[in-house]
């Protein structure tokens, strides 16, 4: 995607900020982030290094802002997800079907990813794990919401929503925009598996 003079002179500041974010992501996960450069950011856009410098302060600072775009985007579906009337269950369905969605695009990879040692500042860092850290509290808030109302077994909130953010964090490892699937439907198979388990219904039964 070049950004063109034209375009300069027409499209806003934070529109050509949000081209050069966009495309650095999808060059940081295609590539790996050590692997990149601003060189390649920079060829990717048909601009100069100069032009990156004057929307973003160098490469790390390229990836947190990628990143805190993926975490404002779960905390607008999050605001969604507390207007909507409905069970503990369905909320938490909800939750995870817009959270895997934003995990497999660009900017969420690069969320999951820049907690790794050594690719952000502490301080960076921090700030995208406070944001983390509210959604792992309303996740559990949202699961004690599920068993107060029955449509939750009574369960550890906290072990259940480690287990749901592990489970649905690592398809980002492995899921690709050109396959089969699309990750509204891996959210549903995801939720399937914790919802009704792996074992036989007759078999499961006689379980304690």
């Amino acid at each position: 995607m070049a950004i063109s003079k034209s375009d300069d002179a027409q499209t806003p500041r934070e529109a050509k900020r949000m081209a050069i974010l966009e495309a650095a992501a999808k060059i940081f996960n295609e590539r790996g982030y050590h692997q990149t450069s601003m060189s390649d950011v920079a060829t990717a856009l048909n601009v100069t290094k100069p032009f990156l410098y004057y929307y973003l302060k160098d490469k790390e600072d390229i990836l947190y802002q990628c990143s805190r775009i993926a975490t404002e985007q779960l905390h607008v579906m999050l605001d969604d997800l507390r207007a909507a009337d409905m069970t503990g269950w369905e909320r938490l369905e909800m939750l995870f079907r817009g959270y895997v969605k934003v995990m497999c695009s660009d900017f969420g990879v690069c969320l999951i990813r820049s907690t790794s040692p050594g690719l952000m500042q502490k301080e960076s860092r921090d700030k995208l794990w406070t944001g983390r850290r509210r959604l792992n509290r309303e996740v559990e808030m949202i699961i004690a919401q599920g068993i107060a109302d029955g449509s939750i077994r009574s369960v550890d909130p906290k072990k259940l929503s480690f287990a749901m953010f592990g489970a649905f964090n690592w398809v980002t490892y492995w899921y690709r925009q050109s396959g089969p699937q699309k990750p509204e439907t891996i959210a549903d198979q995801f939720l399937d598996f914790f919802a009704r388990g792996v074992l036989p219904a007759a078999q499961d039964s006689g379980r304690d």
